[in-house]
């Protein structure tokens, strides 16, 4: 078990994916949902559809960060002494259900982390992760008459793949209700398949205002540059968390 403490930002971006791409990755005994057939569609993909009704056959999909000041394993503690380098874990679920049974069980495409030693702890517990780096900040830029851009910036970077988001949080942000819960099933990183779930308490829930540029030329950024729909949000701040992992 992973516990995420002081949460920095954390926040998901709602697109589609092409089925073709997402069955490669899922285990055996799940079956996309497309989102012709999703029961709780989120209302941006249900009036994209309204629009373009092909896309029923795509399978909705989160792509989720969360930056957190201190990540605490088992054996260890990775701490963000100076404020300038958060932890940052990453996962990218698909709707599916288990052929058997029909219950919902979403599908990782993709698990990260920023530290090797975060990729080597979910190897240990059969889960295959692919290490990031990230970068929080500022927007680098200026105005024309020289004023620096006030905009913060998050982005990730995982293989060739760049995901960054420009932007800033509304100004009616409000205390969160509730928890975050997230679970999944992946084809493990040994004999059968890893299962993982994130529960997450976070105090601050507010909308998310700017843009999210995705770059690079391999699979998995033209898997997401694909999307026909992107949707940002909530941004969390505060509070902790943590990620279980089983086979």
């Amino acid at each position: 078990m992973w516990r995420l403490g002081g949460l920095r930002q954390g926040f998901c971006v709602l697109l589609l994916v092409e089925p073709e791409f997402a069955s490669r990755s899922i285990p055996t005994d799940l079956r996309l949902v497309p989102a012709g057939e999703a029961e709780d569609l989120h209302p941006a993909l249900k009036s994209e559809l309204q629009n373009q009704p092909d896309l029923g056959r795509w399978s909705p999909s989160h792509l989720c960060f969360y930056a957190a000041d201190t990540i605490q394993t088992g054996d260890y503690v990775l701490r963000d002494k100076r404020g300038l380098k958060p932890q940052v874990f990453g996962l990218w679920t698909v709707s599916a259900v288990e052929t058997g049974s029909g219950a919902k069980r979403d599908a990782a495409l993709l698990l990260l982390a920023t530290s090797g030693r975060l990729v080597r702890s979910g190897h240990l517990a059969g889960q295959v992760i692919r290490e990031a780096e990230a970068r929080l900040g500022k927007v680098p830029e200026v105005d024309q008459d020289g004023i620096p851009s006030s905009d913060d910036r998050f982005q990730v970077k995982v293989g060739k793949t760049v995901v960054t988001w420009d932007g800033r949080q509304a100004s009616d942000s409000a205390e969160a209700t509730g928890s975050v819960e997230v679970s999944w099933a992946a084809t493990a990183s040994g004999p059968g398949k890893g299962r993982g779930s994130l529960t997450l308490s976070p105090r601050w829930a507010s909308p998310m205002i700017g843009a999210l540029k995705v770059e690079g030329k391999d699979g998995l950024a033209k898997a997401l540059q694909g999307s026909p729909v992107r949707f940002v949000g909530p941004l969390y701040r505060g509070g902790d968390g943590e990620v279980r992992f089983q086979r």
